[in-house]
């Protein structure tokens, strides 16, 4: 019996997790329960579909809630193609839309291949989307619905299972790895022992301590944890400065923050703790 990677099986718990909810129905003005979960409701709700059945299943991925920033995070890694495999996230050149907040102007539609065996030959591919309507009898009901899609209708595929964060093989070679990050070059003894103490001991951060153009300790480690999750770099250790604004910001985003808030120039305490707990680096001072 062929014994199936850990890729393929957290490819398979993704489909079915998405095939779970097939038949769903949002309430009226787009209630539903997946914008509930993710904090937006009563708003375009295909990515919060993905983010649900992404954390569901396992996969570490930037946020759907606003579909351009995850196409975003996954252009920079180059985890893109243009023709499909199950499993891959479909971004399309129409726009998601829900109650009141309908648009031609909204977000892109996004869904989940499920099928691909006639790609080659007719250019169709089978989807499990959210915030769509269905076929038949249910073509009136705004839910979570198998779909028939062309190729002509998708921007690009996006490839879940590649943009997953390999495990470290080990603490010195991540550390050093973020260092030159942070420096553009390798750390120094020092340097490297100041680091590696830092993550022994796990830090309190008080979001206090975080405010532009001042300089502190706290600050420094906010900018190693930072390099985990973002690709921040060249940026003046310590000191909160524009690149790691920026890259904080970059950060919210990737969490599912949206509008003015995901670009506020100081830090949040929500955020913050979050990065605290994905990192590990470091504790948040209540």
């Amino acid at each position: 019996m062929k014994k199936i990677s850990a890729a393929a099986e957290l490819i398979k718990k993704f489909i079915e997790t998405a095939n779970k909810y097939v038949g769903y129905q949002s309430e009226p003005l787009g209630r539903n329960m997946f914008g509930e979960r993710v904090g937006y409701q009563s708003q375009p709700w295909s990515g919060a579909f993905i983010d649900v059945v992404a954390r569901e299943s396992g996969l570490h991925l930037p946020s759907f809630t606003y579909a351009p920033a995850a196409l975003a995070e996954f252009m920079r890694q180059g985890n893109i193609s243009r023709t499909p495999r199950p499993g891959d996230i479909a971004i399309y050149n129409f726009s998601s839309s829900s109650g009141q907040v309908a648009s031609a102007f909204s977000t892109p539609h996004a869904g989940i291949v499920v099928d691909t065996r006639h790609v080659t030959t007719t250019g169709v591919f089978m989807t499990v989307e959210g915030n769509t309507t269905g076929q038949g009898p249910y073509k009136q009901f705004d839910g979570v619905h198998v779909k028939t899609r062309n190729l002509t209708d998708v921007i690009v595929f996006l490839r879940p299972i590649e943009f997953q964060v390999p495990a470290a093989k080990g603490l010195i070679q991540l550390l050093i790895k973020l260092a030159r990050k942070l420096t553009g070059s390798g750390p120094d003894l020092l340097e490297l022992q100041e680091i590696q103490e830092a993550a022994r001991v796990q830090e309190t951060v008080d979001i206090r301590a975080l405010r532009a153009n001042t300089r502190n300790k706290q600050i420094a480690t906010v900018q190693l944890a930072l390099s985990q999750v973002t690709d921040i770099k060249e940026v003046e250790r310590g000191k909160w400065d524009g690149q790691t604004a920026a890259a904080f910001a970059r950060f919210r985003r990737n969490i599912g923050i949206v509008g003015s808030a995901a670009n506020a120039a100081d830090p949040d305490l929500p955020t913050l703790k979050r990065l605290a707990s994905e990192t590990g680096l470091f504790q948040v001072s209540e």
